[in-house]
């Protein structure tokens, strides 16, 4: 009875579907078991009137809900049929009621026998298509909903087939291949549909949809986008938010979600996708509000919690991230990602070895037992151990952090060449920097297409002083890429740089930022190398300016804060304010050895000695061959009155020099220290004699 519903207003088109070609009465010959012929009388008119009468019993039931005009319409029909059992309308018709009154066997019975007598029936095709979709939403077991869904297609299929203008049921096949894993058909249906209907919403729809499905973002979004924005209803916005999320674009991505929560404020999955592309987008207190309207509509969702603990720990609230995090551990037992952020959290914390211990049972617990991996999991993996191999550079382990990027390496093809950037720069920070650009060469030979390893070879070619060829390397690739490349034109700054040609550096860094277009993220890069160029030319003023733009843009840029800092601390102007950016930065990173020297050195010019010690001695434990670190405590040491140690100090920072990659402390700097420390050693001789 659920199904019944009332016909008013199709009764003069059934009438003309009825009595089309057919005249008032005739007879039908059929052949008698002996094999005579014999006669049966088709009564088309009486046919008819039976046939009008179930009609107006269905319309009854549906109005007044009661089985007894359900029976009353089927015993119509069924007199209909006797009146003129050659007639397959009127089997269609029954099979119809039979469906809507819940007698389902009935109505497949009725469809198939009518298919037995012309397979092309398109009514009875109908029939059997809206039985078989129906019960696709039915609770049937795995293997059930696979032979009903190959039911389906096949009724879709014939549907299609006989009337190809039949735009409603090519789509709803097209969507039936998506959910049958057939992409291929799936997208080659939808198409079809916008040869003859470009402006097919739904057509653009779903085939946006099976791009997403098969993270294909960027087809997604040209589809997507075809469809006028009028009619772009919340499915569609949030299809694009994700689309654009996806590829980086979380600028349009905002605004596509924020759109998208305007028609329908309670769909609690975009606002979380909102709120993460805000927190992507350096919107972190409009972020921050949203996941918190998430949690305060549903309190346990555990996704919320582990971003709002990576909000808080990126801003240095390391309490709050602490409790998030473990509110998020609570929701979301087992899941990777918590246990990811956990280990991150610790290694801020300075909590290295349980860091080390957190991500090995990661690594552990998604290991392969072949060492196969699919392109997702190889991606994770390569995270973990890239996350582990920096944990072990920071401790200045070196042949443990290249093991674990030689992990990388062996995950494939695909992670290769990230591996091989992290050994290269491993090597560097070593001061091994003829096997870095060994290392750096044989794997562009394997590698040869690989953008971050050319990149990466010409920066190696730069610092041996091979500056005009690296930089001509680069220009090709920014060539290649239509005469705008950030990433690359970025890297051109680093050779001149690094070679102290700070004009070309400056002048490649201001056409940077006229250029149209410029992406937030790489304006805010170009804007902190411009602020270092202009410090290595004695522009202080320039300089400020430019890392003081960077900050208004990402108030949470600790390299900003802490370059602007070390910058003052190092003039010995202003610094009290120079400590005071130095300890924003540390906040964000409170064991970021360059910050505490830099913290160290700013509590040295001004003559607080007893506040400078503690972070000076840790930078020199945590950066134990960093010849400017080592330099700064020995001159502590010496107005501390501890002139054995400032010796020490500064032959390591000596010793260091050579193979240091402090392009900052260079040969004049390491004559200058040694004969300072000549004559500090000259001076302990002489004490020593007296």
């Amino acid at each position: 009875m659920g199904r019944i519903v009332g016909r008013a207003g199709v009764i003069a088109t059934l009438f003309l579907l009825f009595c089309a070609g057919v005249g008032a009465s005739q007879q039908a010959v059929k052949a008698t078991p002996d094999g005579s012929a014999a006669t049966k009388t088709t009564d088309h008119a009486g046919s008819y009137y039976h046939f009008m009468l179930a009609r107006r019993y269905e319309e009854l039931a549906g109005i007044y809900n009661r089985s007894d005009y359900v029976s009353r319409a089927i015993s119509e029909f069924k007199q209909a049929i006797a009146d003129d059992p050659d007639s397959l309308f009127l089997h269609v018709q029954l099979g119809d009621l039979y469906w809507r009154a819940g007698r389902t066997n009935d109505a497949l019975g009725e469809a198939q026998h009518v298919l037995q007598t012309n397979p092309n029936d398109l009514g009875a095709h109908q029939l059997l298509a809206s039985i078989y979709l129906h019960d696709l939403g039915e609770n049937e077991s795995q293997q059930g909903q696979k032979q009903t869904l190959e039911k389906t297609i096949h009724e879709y299929e014939a549907i299609t087939r006989i009337n190809p203008s039949d735009t409603r049921s090519t789509i709803m096949l097209g969507r039936l291949y998506g959910l049958d894993n057939q992409s291929e058909k799936a997208e080659a249906t939808f198409k079809k549909v916008l040869v003859n209907n470009p402006d097919s919403g739904s057509a653009l729809n779903y085939l946006g949809k099976l791009y997403i499905d098969q993270e294909q973002y960027p087809e997604a979004i040209s589809f997507l986008e075809k469809i006028p924005e009028a009619q772009r209803g919340p499915a569609t916005l949030g299809m694009l938010g994700l689309a654009y999320s996806e590829t980086g674009d979380y600028t349009r991505a905002v605004t596509n979600f924020k759109a998208a929560l305007e028609m329908d404020p309670e769909d609690v999955d975009v606002r979380r996708k909102y709120a993460e592309a805000l927190m992507r987008s350096g919107k972190i207190t409009e972020a921050r509000s949203e996941f918190e309207k998430v949690l305060k509509v549903n309190p346990q969702d555990g996704v919320s919690y582990l971003r709002l603990a990576q909000i808080d720990q990126a801003a240095g609230n390391f309490d709050a991230a602490s409790k998030e995090l473990t509110q998020a551990g609570n929701l979301l037992p087992g899941d990777l990602e918590v246990a990811f952020q956990e280990a991150q959290l610790q290694s801020s914390l300075g909590n290295s070895d349980q860091a080390i211990a957190i991500l090995k049972q990661i690594l552990a617990q998604t290991a392969s037992p072949n060492g196969r991996y699919t392109g997702d999991d190889a991606s994770n993996r390569a995270t973990f151990l890239e996350r582990l191999g920096l944990i072990y550079r920071s401790q200045e382990k070196y042949d443990q952090a290249i093991a674990a990027f030689r992990q990388i390496v062996d995950l494939g093809e695909s992670q290769a060449p990230r591996g091989e950037g992290l050994i290269v720069e491993t090597l560097q920070l070593e001061g091994k920097h003829p096997e870095a650009f060994q290392e750096a060469t044989n794997a562009l030979n394997k590698f040869p297409k690989s953008r971050s390893l050319i990149l990466l070879h010409a920066t190696l070619l730069g610092e041996q002083g091979h500056v005009n060829e690296a930089v001509s390397q680069l220009r090709d690739l920014v060539k290649a890429s239509g005469g705008h490349d950030a990433e690359v034109e970025l890297a051109i700054v680093q050779v001149y740089s690094q070679a102290k040609r700070y004009r070309e550096a400056q002048a490649e860094l201001e056409k940077m930022l006229l250029e149209p277009g410029l992406a937030a993220s790489d304006r805010e890069s170009a804007q902190f190398y411009l602020g270092s160029v202009y410090e290595r030319q004695k522009k202080y003023d320039q300089a400020e300016h430019q890392f003081k733009s960077v900050l208004a843009a990402d108030p949470l840029n600790s390299a900003a804060f802490n370059y602007l800092g070390y910058m003052m601390a190092d003039r010995g102007v202003e610094l009290d304010q120079s400590v005071e950016y130095i300890k924003k930065a540390l906040q964000l990173e409170p064991n970021n050895a360059a910050y505490l020297d830099s913290l160290g050195w700013a509590y040295y010019k001004m003559a607080r000695y007893d506040l400078a010690r503690p972070p000076l001695e840790k930078a020199a434990k945590l950066l134990s061959n960093d010849p400017t670190v080592l330099e700064h405590l020995g001159h502590l040491y010496l107005k501390m009155g501890n002139q054995t140690g400032a010796a020490a100090e500064w032959k390591r920072a000596l010793q260091a020099w050579p193979t240091s990659p402090d392009s900052d402390f260079g040969a004049a700097q390491a004559a200058k220290l040694r004969k300072q420390l000549s004559q500090l050693e000259r001076r302990l001789a002489k004490e020593q004699k007296m």
